[in-house]
């Protein structure tokens, strides 16, 4: 079972993406419970709604992370259901990406363009990567020669 370059480039780029949203669900939580911190003396309803979003956006962004770095393992494997999941979880991330660049147009911000074109950008490109019959061949006979 010989696994492409590009597959193992594919998941290490998804493990370091796992990473960075690790740390931004730790700076999720931090920021939020500084907020929670800042707010508490005049209001304590918006210390208390700082500290559930903190909370809440730190959450999703470690087990989005996590979401990256098992499908990463299961990519690397050449595990034919991560490679489907992980097209699922490609196109949500273009979806958003496209949302991103929809607000961006709304309120013009050469930043947020960037980085939303950015998104999108390598988001197409591991989608079309990954769905390349080369590709697809390359996790079917993994499943052919482990059967």
């Amino acid at each position: 079972m010989e696994r492409p370059l590009g597959v193992t480039v594919l998941a290490a780029a998804m493990v370091l993406a796992g990473l960075a949203c690790a740390a931004a669900g730790v700076i999720f939580f931090m920021v939020g419970s500084k907020g929670a911190t800042a707010a508490a003396p005049d209001s304590g309803v918006a210390a208390a709604l700082l500290a559930a979003l903190g909370a809440a956006g730190a959450v999703l962004a470690l087990l989005f992370g996590l979401l990256h770095v098992a499908l990463a393992i299961g990519i690397y494997q050449l595990r034919p259901l991560a490679r489907i999941l992980t097209i699922f979880l490609f196109l949500m991330i273009g979806a958003g990406a496209c949302l991103g660049l929809t607000a961006t147009l709304l309120s013009y911000s050469h930043v947020a363009l960037l980085w939303n074109a950015s998104i999108l950008a390598v988001d197409l490109l591991a989608l079309w990567y990954i769905l390349l019959p080369g590709t697809k061949e390359a996790f079917s006979r993994a499943v052919r020669g482990s059967s």
